[in-house]
């Protein structure tokens, strides 16, 4: 495994307690391999079988979910270092929760997660397995929160919130497109628009591009 993979991987958190010499031998026994894609390429289909979890490289990779009327929403996008698809790989049906697609080109590394299970590292992968599956779920709550707020400011703010939150700074940059956050927050993308230029207008927030700026 290259060195500039395994940069990847102990950004992830998956290696966490493993000392950084064990590393190789462990990307070895979990069969780790990288993976390249075209831009807009499905990764995992929603409900397709999953056996291979997937650590962002290079790119990044969004997680969508299918409606039963044929449209999808937004629920994530993963950036260097993040973990994607794990939750099927240990769950009862062994399915993919959401559609995963490459937006832009991207690389993303692959490992067998059911070999965590027999592997010589086995306490302290299900260690970075656990912490992981932990902070997936606290993502899960942040966006049942944010999405609770009724009003459409209140939900902006709340969803700047918690990215300046993560980052630990008011200013920040977010990944998305405008019609990607509007997607994440279920809201119309014009209405977003209008909304975030007022709140630049007023002093709340300044923003270019995807910088952000809470004030």
């Amino acid at each position: 495994m290259e060195k500039k993979y395994l940069e990847s991987v102990s950004a992830s958190g998956l290696f966490k307690y493993l000392k950084p010499g064990d590393y190789e031998n462990a990307c070895a026994e979990l069969r780790m391999a990288p993976h390249k894609y075209m831009d807009q390429e499905t990764i995992y289909s929603q409900d397709a079988p999953v056996k291979r979890a997937g650590i962002v490289h290079n790119g990044l990779i969004r997680g969508e979910k299918l409606l039963a009327e044929g449209t999808s929403h937004l629920a994530y996008i993963y950036s260097k270092g993040d973990v994607f698809a794990f939750e099927g790989t240990v769950s009862g049906k062994k399915t993919s929760p959401l559609d995963y697609v490459s937006e832009g080109r991207s690389v993303a590394l692959f490992f067998d997660v059911q070999k965590i299970f027999s592997s010589s590292y086995e306490n302290a992968l299900i260690k970075g397995l656990l912490e992981l599956l932990a902070n997936d779920n606290i993502k899960k709550l942040y966006r049942v929160e944010i999405l609770s707020r009724r009003g459409l400011r209140d939900r902006i703010l709340a969803y700047l919130h918690v990215m300046s939150g993560n980052i630990g700074s008011q200013t920040f940059r977010i990944n998305m497109s405008r019609e990607q956050i509007a997607r994440y927050l279920c809201v119309n993308r014009s209405a977003l628009s209008y909304e975030l230029n007022e709140m630049k207008r007023e002093g709340i927030i300044d923003f270019t591009g995807r910088i952000f700026t809470l004030k």
